[in-house]
């Protein structure tokens, strides 16, 4: 199968991007797995560590399927005569993949390609496309070059008609690695990363983190609230971790934290590469995100470090909080007076912030976690196993095919050599036999030769026979002569 992401970021790594590789590390066991990327990242790094195959392919992305327009079908059109767009389906002809999975709604072009060679398409929806006039084309377009849609959640869902959830449209939310997690040093991460930031203990740090930052982000909303928090809990520290994605927008929430006063308060800490130390430091997560989130990766894996989480009720952050049983700490988008209190509201007693995130990851982890993410998985592949990988029928009495020499391990000790096969006494006496008469025709064959006349070549003369011969009996008898000297001499 092959994999498409739509990004592949050489400084930082997006939610896309996380959800993408860990959904390929997951189905690696099952298929051949095989990602696409349109360039070196952060991404294809981190897959070929995991043993993944990585192909590079430059594709066109279709950002109409997004926020989708009038003239978004002529400009597909376009797109399909492109150099682009005509390598790939020169190398997808080439590879017949048993499926395809396309990964975001943007990335429309690998799933048209694979659609016209009659290749097989799963895509995955992992946004909430625009819901505007124009919203039925996108989704006709999706619901015409697929044969099965991925959706992370039942908000990146809801913007496809009824009946085509009904008949194609699969839910599978996202969830995290425990080997990633580093559960034992969580205590050492906190302690060194918040002496490192300078918050004492008794500082609760509530933080923000976007993988860019960008106005729909919401990083204004967060400094506002971070102003009504500070007017009730002067302690409070906060944390801003993320790569500016606007970065006029983001030196303008800069300036705002210094016009507040608030400078010493704040910590930005742009991009971040160990995100366990980030969660381990805060006492608690704001989400102030002002679009229709498809999921919301950044508030699952707070809750997964046992953090509480204060986030806008918009699209799939409102299911994910319901989920943790923390829908309390959901404020109205844009209410950024709701969102302060929210966050005042847990840190009116000491401990409590702790308490709730404790009891979130218990119910989050039932949800969204490995173990369950693996048994709703397993079930998808085993239906594409059976629907797009039909094993091929052998005719009846057929010998087996010999199995296929494995390549050693270069990181490894090399495989040892095969036995060698155990030979009965009857094949050995065999052998044997076929031995005698090889050596028999042998002699034979050396006797004829030694007898018969070569061409070419004069008899010799019957004088030089016998004198030949008399010279053999004269040194015959010389020879019987001194042996009998020697056992007189004996005696």
């Amino acid at each position: 199968m092959v994999l498409f992401s739509h990004v592949s970021n050489t400084r930082s790594i997006t939610g896309a991007e996380k959800l993408l590789l860990f959904f390929s590390r997951e189905l690696s066991p099952y298929f051949n797995c095989i990602l696409v990327a349109p360039q070196e990242g952060k991404l294809t790094r981190q897959a070929r560590k995991n043993g993944l195959n990585v192909q590079l392919l430059t594709i066109p992305l279709v950002y109409g399927m997004y926020t989708p327009y009038a003239g978004l079908e002529p400009d597909i059109r376009k797109f399909q005569e492109k150099r682009e767009y005509c390598e790939l389906v020169e190398w997808l002809a080439a590879l017949r993949p048993a499926f395809i999975i396309s990964s975001t709604c943007v990335h429309a072009l690998p799933a048209m390609a694979a659609k016209s060679l009659g290749i097989p398409v799963v895509w995955k929806i992992s946004e909430t496309i625009t819901d505007n006039d124009f919203t039925s084309i996108s989704t006709e377009l999706i619901h015409k070059n697929s044969d099965e849609i991925l959706a992370i959640s039942h908000t990146a869902a809801s913007c496809f008609p009824e009946d085509i959830r009904a008949e194609k449209v699969t839910q599978l939310p996202p969830s995290w690695n425990d080997s990633e997690m580093m559960f034992e040093a969580w205590s050492k991460l906190r302690s060194e990363r918040r002496r490192d930031l300078r918050v004492a203990p008794k500082e609760p740090l509530i933080g923000y983190i976007s993988s860019f930052i960008n106005k729909e982000k919401g990083l204004e909303h967060f400094v506002k609230m971070a102003v009504l928090v500070s007017k009730q809990h002067p302690e409070a520290k906060f944390m801003v971790v993320g790569t500016p994605g606007d970065k006029s927008y983001y030196e303008r929430c800069v300036r705002k934290v210094k016009l507040e006063g608030l400078t010493s308060h704040f910590k930005f800490v742009g991009y971040e590469e160990s995100l366990p130390e980030v969660y381990c430091a805060m006492d608690m997560l704001v989400v102030p995100s002002l679009i229709r989130e498809g999921f919301g990766m950044t508030a699952l894996e707070g809750l997964a470090f046992g953090k509480p989480v204060v986030a806008y009720a918009s699209g799939g952050l409102y299911e994910i909080l319901h989920a943790a049983g923390c829908g309390e700490l959901l404020a109205p988008v844009g209410d950024i007076d709701q969102l302060a209190q929210r966050v005042n509201s847990l840190l009116a007693e000491p401990g409590l912030a702790a308490v709730v995130g404790s009891q979130a990851r218990e119910r989050v982890d039932a949800v969204y976690g490995p173990a369950a993410y693996r048994t709703r998985l397993q079930g998808l592949a085993e239906r594409w196993h059976l629907r797009y990988c039909p094993a091929p029928l052998e005719p009846a009495g057929a010998p087996e095919p010999p199995a296929a020499a494995e390549a050693p391990d270069s990181s490894g000790p090399a495989p040892p050599p095969p036995e060698p096969q155990r030979r009965t006494p009857a094949s050995r006496a065999a052998r044997l036999r076929r031995g005698r008469l090889r050596r028999g025709k042998l002699r034979r064959a050396k006797t004829g030769a030694r007898s018969s006349p070569r061409p070419g070549r004069k008899r010799r003369a019957a004088g030089s026979t016998r004198r030949k011969s008399s010279g053999g009996k004269h040194r015959r008898t010389g020879h019987a002569r001194r042996q009998a000297k020697r056992r007189r001499k004996a005696a």
